[in-house]
């Protein structure tokens, strides 16, 4: 049995989507709806509020734009979560955490099954990011479009209202805690959602980009598969150049953008840079350089 979780920002569920879901889950389960139609709440704020309120023991944290196309996926869940082991599952999620801010997919290591619209008519877009098909991959983040985890882990884990605001990085964040208490994440491929609207990467989401970041930066960076170092080394700058570019896109000033990149290339964990460090690092006092010169 699951309950599902919704934190609502019309106050209720579509019709569409309530018949959608009975229509397809196969088993019983609870929907509890966080009414957050004037944004009383954080996203964090209404997980926890959820999980207070649910009586099952898998919790599923769901968007309120998504359509399920897989019959009896609930089952399916259950199924995934016989692995005593196993912490969370979702649709999407990357098997590496890197040093540098960033989002999860920017280093470009992405596993994720989505269904997607093409000239009208729905198609699987599945994503492996070691190109070897599997019905589920091992992942440290999850997208929170649609994630499952242990209700009975919440003693030792809670979306952390206190080190973010707004409705960014909650299904990063709660996914590595979950990964920090020793259990398995997945990403799942046999439950087909198509989701109608897609994330934001606005000041909010930079502001919790560096939040995590700095939550996390003594244990970062992590994978729970075996990399070589130029996939650890481009998954890093990837993350870091999309940083970059998101920050500049919402207003900051370059010379802060490019101290900030400075200082990350300078502090990154002994190993992973030392074949190309000094060329990035050029490139980035160059343009930062050039920003400052700009500014005066």
């Amino acid at each position: 049995m699951v309950s599902l979780i919704i934190c609502s920002r019309t106050g209720s569920l579509s019709a569409a989507l309530t018949a959608n879901i009975k229509a397809t889950i196969g088993i019983p389960y609870e929907t509890i709806v966080i009414d957050n139609a004037e944004n009383r709440y954080s996203i964090f704020e209404a997980y926890n509020i959820g999980v207070s309120q649910s009586r099952y023991s898998i919790l599923c944290f769901m968007h309120d734009d998504i359509e399920y196309h897989t019959e009896n996926w609930g089952q399916n869940v259950l199924t995934h979560f016989n692995d005593e082991q196993t912490g969370a599952i979702g649709i999407a999620g990357s098997p590496y955490v890197p040093a540098m801010p960033g989002s999860w997919w920017g280093g470009g290591l992405v596993n994720q099954h989505l269904l997607v619209n093409e000239n009208g008519k729905l198609a699987v877009a599945d994503k492996l990011a070691d190109n070897v098909p599997a019905a589920k991959k091992p992942v440290i983040t999850l997208d929170g479009v649609w994630m499952c985890i242990r209700k009975d882990l919440f003693t030792k884990i809670s979306f952390d209202g206190a080190a973010y605001k707004g409705f960014h990085f909650y299904d990063t964040d709660i996914a590595l805690q979950v990964f920090s208490a020793g259990y398995h994440i997945y990403c799942v491929y046999d439950i087909s959602i198509y989701h109608f609207s897609n994330g934001k990467m606005d000041k909010s989401w930079c502001e919790n980009a560096m939040s995590f970041n700095r939550k996390w930066k003594s244990a970062l960076p992590l994978s729970c598969v075996k990399l070589d170092f130029t996939q650890r080394k481009n998954a890093e700058f990837k993350t870091l150049n999309e940083f970059i570019a998101v920050l500049t896109e919402n207003g900051t000033p370059e010379k802060k953008v490019y101290q900030l990149a400075l200082r990350r290339v300078i502090s990154a964990p002994s190993g992973y840079f030392y074949y190309k460090t000094p060329a990035f690092f050029a490139i980035y006092l160059g343009r930062y350089l050039k920003s400052a010169f700009k500014a005066a």
